[in-house]
């Protein structure tokens, strides 16, 4: 991912956030009285829509869902499956087959439609990648480290994290951070630039310990029925 690759897709989050929230990316991350789990919830909401945007259509919500605030569900669409030519299909493909996620399920998802539907929502998305990348992020000392020293180094420059916004990614060493993540995880190598520049913002935002907290909790839901957002 280059410079160019990481303020594009920051760009794109915030426009989606700004239009499934009302909100910019930025106060997203620091709403007042969400805490880091709720966070976290609506920025890998905005992710899971970023993965399942080809595979789905956009329908309004009558009003905003009541947990997650979106303005939005996306509906998932059979006929979409079938251009594999989409980064998201190859990252969709990737999370089907990957080690940790199908331990996770309990099964292996036989396609990637199978996949999506098992998701059961726009959250679900971010769930799996964060299942799928949370063994290497989270346990790997060397890897702690390094993002460590890159959010500290950005902190005694005088960066405010807690209203940290896309421009403040960019010159804190977001883009190097996005390079170890993706070095050292490798689900990332085939996710595209808004998955990567989604978990970089993530972990500025809330810190790389709550984090990992909430994704070594995480569980997901072997029931294959399909919840639109509107129920969370």
């Amino acid at each position: 991912m280059t410079l160019e690759e990481l303020e594009e897709a920051l760009r794109g989050l915030d426009e989606l956030a700004r239009r499934e929230y009302g909100e910019s990316l930025s106060q997203v991350a620091a709403r007042p009285g969400h805490n880091d789990e709720m966070r976290l919830f609506r920025l890998g909401r905005l992710i899971g829509v970023e993965l399942k945007r080809p595979f789905a259509k956009e329908v309004p919500l009558p009003s905003p869902a009541p947990y997650s605030a979106a303005r939005f569900k996306w509906e998932l669409d059979d006929s979409k499956f079938q251009d594999h030519s989409a980064w998201q299909y190859k990252a969709v493909e990737a999370l089907r087959t990957d080690p940790d996620v199908v331990e996770a399920l309990g099964w292996q998802p036989q396609d990637v439609a199978a996949l999506a539907a098992s998701a059961q929502n726009e959250r679900g998305f971010f769930k799996f990648v964060a299942v799928s990348c949370r063994k290497y992020l989270c346990r790997d000392p060397k890897l702690l480290r390094e993002i460590n020293r890159g959010i500290e180094a950005a902190k005694r420059a005088g960066f405010d994290l807690k209203n940290v916004t896309p421009d403040i990614i960019v010159a804190a060493g977001g883009l190097a951070v996005g390079a170890q993540l993706v070095l050292a995880i490798p689900a990332l190598g085939v996710m595209g630039a808004p998955v990567i520049a989604g978990i970089i913002f993530a972990i500025y935002s809330v810190g790389i310990d709550a984090f990992c907290g909430w994704a070594s909790k995480l569980k997901l839901d072997n029931d294959p029925k399909v919840l639109t957002e509107h129920d969370g």
